[in-house]
């Protein structure tokens, strides 16, 4: 009996549910042989996905294949965009094994910043985006279910972003999922132009799972066709700026405010800093190195 009142004191707190896919409709399922095959797009834009479940459910599970499937839909359309994993996690990195009734609320997630930060060196190359997506009950006290607070999370997110080099943009489903959130200006000058956020809901709405896949396939869709109505200079390059018109024209002026960056102006998606840091650097006088993307070669006379 107690272990069952601990069930139903976790299920109020929480209190996420799924969606019914009659109100926000199916995703579909793509049929290869229905493409045309396409020349493949050039590398401007790069995503690797990474998907992270603090919670339980069968309907998390589902969830993350739909972003699956929506990430597919992008690829099968040109789009460089691959899967690095779909994994269970608690505090301490990867679990097989989650319960109801574990504890939550601490704030050490070493061993999840591990993990996330081992999974971030996968298939990484210059200049891509890594999407962390986030899947798992939230309270409106800024909670997550096994996790903790978020803004721990995003603190972890934003660490293993500046000590990967690495463009991190974190699309976060939990109910109240802007709750205690804190501010991009909260984090360090190296931090900021590497990370950016979305959330599903505002401080004081709850979220519904079978929902976010939607919205992001309509995005890897757009990107796969190098749409202006995400990039609307059509220069390889979707900027915060860009993508939040491109979320409030497409998912709605409250979804689209949910959108979270330092700068306007930053990448989210793309190399950064246009044709230059296109343009690799040999170097004739010494032994070739591993240069920065900020690197200004000076020739000898």
């Amino acid at each position: 009996m107690r272990n069952f009142i601990t069930i139903i004191v976790i299920l109020a707190t929480f209190g996420c549910s799924e969606k019914n896919p009659t109100d926000v409709g199916q995703i579909q399922t793509i049929d290869s042989e229905q493409f045309v095959f396409r020349v493949k797009l050039d590398d401007e834009i790069s995503i690797r996905l990474l998907i992270l479940k603090h919670a339980p459910d069968d309907i998390a599970n589902k969830d993350g294949e739909f972003a699956l499937r929506a990430a597919n839909v992008g690829s099968t359309r040109g789009l460089n965009i691959k899967n690095i994993g779909n994994f269970h996690v608690d505090k301490e990195g990867k679990t097989y094994d989650v319960a109801w009734s574990r504890a939550y609320g601490y704030n050490d997630l070493d061993g999840l910043k591990q993990f996330i930060s081992e999974k971030a060196k996968v298939g990484a190359v210059y200049g891509d985006t890594l999407m962390v997506y986030t899947i798992g009950h939230g309270s409106g006290d800024g909670s997550l279910m096994l996790l903790g607070h978020r803004k721990n999370l995003m603190k972890v997110l934003a660490e293993v972003a500046e000590e990967n080099d690495q463009k991190l943009f974190w699309w976060q489903l939990s109910c109240h999922a802007a709750a205690s959130l804190p501010s991009i200006s909260t984090l360090t000058d190296s931090q900021k132009p590497l990370f950016s956020m979305t959330a599903s809901s505002p401080a004081n709405e709850v979220s519904y799972f079978n929902t976010q896949a939607q919205l992001m396939q309509k995005m890897f869709v757009s990107l796969s066709e190098k749409d202006a109505d995400i990039d609307p200079n059509r220069d390889g390059e979707v900027a915060a700026e860009e993508l939040k018109n491109f979320m409030v024209r497409n998912y709605g002026e409250k979804r689209g405010s949910l959108m979270y960056a330092d700068d306007p102006q930053q990448v989210i998606f793309g190399l950064g800093g246009g044709l230059a840091n296109k343009i690799p650097v040999v170097d004739k006088n010494n032994s070739q190195g591993d240069y920065p993307k900020n690197y200004i070669p000076f020739p000898k006379k």
